[in-house]
């Protein structure tokens, strides 16, 4: 018995996104650009709300989604510590953005500012001994948190769906690394790649 290939209704059950892909058909858009449509309205349609769904159960653990993000980055670090233009690249945010989240966070304890011995420009941000003990504390909720937002997915799906968007990421980042938008990913990768001690280099 041959197989039905599944029409673009029966495998995507979001009617906006078939909406859209109707309309511009029956308007005489010519082009193989159905498949593309359809994987780009449908990314941003989950990621938003997945965004939303991230922010609502984190506001459980106390802390905004930017602000657990600063912290994770810190707290996975070697040293619990990174430079502000460094922090910015992983976080994709400015310098004026990270400088006021971590102002916020150092107010509360989780974190400390110091200025490099060698180079006055460079600021580190430093994970307080306070704000390991009190994050290492939050891991497993976070983790939990995760684990039931991927619950609708199977562990196969959930793998596929990773390796997919991993694969994008890097397509795009192989296509257009040499753009200005994607100048935070050039910082990234530079500094990372350089593997420079975070004693007041001016890679961060």
């Amino acid at each position: 018995m041959l197989e039905t290939k599944p029409t673009r209704k029966s495998r995507v059950p979001d009617a906006t996104v078939i909406d859209a892909i109707e309309k511009l058909t029956a308007a005489g858009f010519a082009g193989d650009w159905e498949d593309a449509l359809e994987s780009h309205l449908t990314l941003f349609r989950a990621q938003a709300v997945y965004r939303d769904a991230v922010a609502a159960r984190m506001e459980t653990l106390g802390l905004s989604v930017s602000r657990f993000n600063m912290l994770w980055r810190l707290f996975l670090e070697d040293g619990h510590r990174l430079t502000v233009t460094t922090l910015g690249s992983r976080l994709e945010v400015s310098a004026p953005n990270v400088m006021r989240m971590v102002r916020a966070l150092e107010e509360n304890g989780w974190v400390e500012t110091k200025k490099s011995e060698t180079d006055r420009r460079v600021t580190f941000v430093d994970l307080t001994s306070e704000g390991e003990q009190r994050f290492t504390e939050l891991v497993p909720k976070a983790l939990a948190i995760y684990e039931e937002l991927w619950s609708g997915l199977t562990k196969k799906e959930t793998a596929q769906l990773a390796q997919i968007l991993s694969k994008l990421r890097q397509s795009l980042l192989s296509r257009y690394i040499g753009g200005d938008r994607l100048r935070p990913y050039r910082l990234e990768k530079k500094t990372r790649t350089s593997r420079a001690p975070q004693d007041g280099s001016k890679t961060g």
